[in-house]
């Protein structure tokens, strides 16, 4: 059955996702973009909440970014970790680049591969090549998310079919799927019977957008759709 990831900014709406039955909490800051990386104090806060009783990820940003003084033993409780590809597309370097950042993970932190449906406005490879890439790098899970968060969502720029087949590609690659980049109510039914490993929220599970404060009655509502009809 298809799970709800929500990503929290901190402990608060840690507590929310779970009260409102998340599967998978993802930590990042909105404010930093797509990925934004939250500060290592965050992660420890929100892993004091989480426990172990669901699996945890951490967004760490682009690969062309500038690495912060993170000592990176801190992401060993963490089961998931991922970087983005923006504006690697035209780095003839970006393998070798994105496989670095990948080593630093320590051992038993699954990667994961980030396909940019808007890949061509940020400036990123393609969903294909990150697809074959990413099954070389050891990355476990391939998550499909938009870079842009203020102009649509993943089935503006990946209609059904062209996901369904990069859906497949990616588990003919042994990847798990999750798919997330501004999916609502509205559109997460259409995505369902590809049948995702995981359905990726933050906007969709807060009051007044993305940036918002995370909201359990939306998240509850959200758990509601992944159900299946009896």
């Amino acid at each position: 059955m298809t799970g709800l990831l929500v990503s929290t900014r901190n402990a608060s709406e840690t507590r929310a996702a779970l009260a409102g039955g998340a599967d998978l909490i993802d930590v990042k800051e909105p404010s930093r973009g797509a990925l934004g990386a939250a500060d290592p104090a965050i992660w420890a806060e929100v892993l004091s909440v989480t426990a172990g009783a669901v699996p945890a990820s951490a967004a760490l940003g682009e690969v062309v970014a500038a690495v912060e003084s993170v000592h990176f033993a801190d992401l060993a409780r963490f089961q998931f970790a991922k970087w983005g590809l923006a504006h690697c597309g035209n780095l003839p370097d970006w393998r070798s680049r994105w496989s670095q950042r990948l080593g630093w993970l320590p051992s038993g932190v699954i990667p994961v591969a980030v396909v940019y449906a808007d890949w061509q406005q940020a400036g990123a490879p393609s969903p294909a090549s990150v697809i074959e890439v990413a099954a070389d790098l050891r990355c476990g899970v391939v998550l499909f998310d938009t870079f842009d968060k203020t102009q649509g969502g993943l089935l503006d720029y990946l209609p059904v079919p062209q996901l369904t087949r990069l859906t497949s590609q990616s588990r003919q690659a042994g990847l798990r799927v999750v798919l997330g980049g501004g999916l609502c109510p509205a559109t997460i039914p259409q995505i369902l019977p590809l049948a995702p490993d995981y359905v990726a929220v933050r906007g969709a599970a807060c009051r007044r957008g993305r940036t918002g404060d995370l909201d359990v009655a939306r998240v509850r509502e959200l758990c509601a759709l992944l159900q299946p009809v009896a």
